[in-house]
């Protein structure tokens, strides 16, 4: 009886790829090839080997603070712990040639392993320990032992030392590196304080700004009420004078004691104005907001006007006022400007050299230009300025140390020069003061003319 077997493979016929894909499918644990960055990876997390030893060198590698900045270099641990291991292996030669009872050769080259490991980290110290092993095995102990051969015994004493010299530059190293770190933490500390305390600051000066600006505006309406009243009681005061002077001469003095309250409550008025003009200004500059209304006006003409004015309100002081000639080629100062900002700076130059200066003395003011810039100088017969103070006058609530009123009102608040310097650049320009302990100060600012402004816009 036959039997119909089934065909075989013929033995040159082959699976295929996906067959045995699908019958055998890839191991997970049998790895892929591995790509060139695939590699560098595997060798950066590689337990053993440089790449994890370079990363424990730099940790624990110092620069001490002591050092010259030139000298402030990692690899300046490692040089020195060598140089000192060669003079600590000289030193134990000479011991052991001149004194032959010294035994203790290895406690210099500890201690040189704890100085270097206390100063610069555990890499140069475990680095010393390395080299005073090598220059103690081959220099040292042959003299020592009279034999240039090494013991079993040297060898175990090398293997001591080493461990010692690692375990203590380990230790040692734990200690500064908890030392730097505490200092570093106390540092980020004292800044995080810093910043919290100047943020803090400049919160407290916006209020204040802000404060100062409210208050400084509601203020105005009171004091412009206050001058109007003293203004309607002078006119008052001048009609019932000319009437009861001439009815009744007996009162005559209480007449003029009134005129003289009169008088002075004005000028107590003007001068709050005054304070409260310039604080409102301050809180606009600080906000950059303060306003210049530029117009082309003649330099010379409100440099003028505004010393004419200064002239009634200061009878008996003199002021001397120089402007260029009115004819060519001088003629008028054309500036692009806010003539009543530029008149508060004006005013302000020449009311400080009246206030530090002597009753006695005069104060200059004069108007130069020449073909691009025009130039107002005021100038005293006061104490000077020292160097160290001609910066610093022009910041906001600065008061020069030492600087006492000669005559007129008392010190304001520091305000008036930083807020001249401020309306002076607002117009393109700058100030400056040229000053002498003893020999008087020159204020100036410079403004462009106004054929330099027009040709810059």
């Amino acid at each position: 009886m036959t039997h119909d077997l089934p065909e075989s493979s013929s033995p040159t016929t082959s699976p295929s790829p996906d067959s045995l894909s699908a019958l055998h499918p890839p191991s997970p644990t049998q790895p892929e090839a591995m790509r060139p960055s695939d590699v560098e990876r595997h060798q950066e997390v590689s337990p053993s080997g440089w790449p994890v030893s370079w990363p424990w060198l730099q940790a624990n590698t110092f620069v001490p603070t002591w050092l010259p900045m030139r000298l402030r270099h990692p690899a300046a641990g490692y040089l020195l712990a060598a140089l000192v291991q060669i003079a600590v292996a000289v030193i134990n030669r000479l011991l052991n040639q001149y004194v032959p009872t010294f035994h203790y050769h290895g406690v210099l080259e500890v201690l040189a392993v704890a100085l270097i490991a206390m100063n610069w980290g555990a890499g140069p110290g475990v680095f010393a320990a390395l080299v005073a092993l090598v220059l103690d095995e081959t220099s040292v102990l042959p003299t020592l032992h009279g034999e240039e051969q090494l013991t079993g015994g040297d060898v175990i004493e090398g293997v001591l030392f080493m461990a010692i010299g690692i375990c203590l530059s380990l230790v040692a190293s734990t200690t500064e590196r908890s030392r730097r770190r505490a200092v570093e933490e106390k540092a980020a500390a004292q800044a995080r304080e810093a910043q919290a305390r100047e943020a803090a600051l400049h919160q407290t000066q916006e209020r204040m700004d802000e404060f100062v600006a409210v208050a400084s505006h509601d203020l105005r309406s009171p004091l412009m009420a206050a001058l109007g009243f003293n203004e309607v009681a002078a006119r008052r005061y001048q009609r019932l004078t000319s009437a009861i002077v001439d009815t009744r001469p007996d009162l005559a003095g209480q007449v003029e004691a009134v005129r003289t309250t009169l008088t002075e409550t004005s000028q107590s008025v003007e001068r709050v104005g005054r304070l409260v003009d310039l604080l409102f200004d301050t809180t606009q500059v600080r906000a950059g907001k303060l306003e210049l209304h530029r117009t082309p006006v003649d330099l010379a003409a409100v440099v003028r006007e505004q010393v004419l004015t200064l002239r009634v309100a200061h009878p008996h002081r003199t002021l001397h006022l120089e402007l260029p000639p009115e004819g060519p080629p001088e003629g008028p100062v054309p500036v692009v400007a806010d003539a009543d900002r530029i008149g508060q700076v004006v005013t302000n130059y020449v009311t400080n050299a009246l206030k530090y200066s002597q009753g006695d003395q005069p104060v200059a003011i004069w108007v130069a230009r020449d073909a691009a810039w025009a130039r107002v100088s005021v100038e005293d017969h006061g104490p000077g300025l020292p160097a160290s103070e001609q910066e610093r006058i022009w910041d906001r609530f600065y008061q020069a140390e030492g600087l006492r009123v000669q005559s007129g009102s008392s010190a304001g608040l520091g305000l008036g020069l930083h807020i001249c310097k401020t309306i002076v650049e607002g117009h393109e320009g700058a100030v400056g003061v040229k000053s002498a302990v003893g020999a008087g100060s020159t204020f100036w600012f410079t403004l462009p003319l106004a054929e330099e402004t027009s040709a810059r816009t």
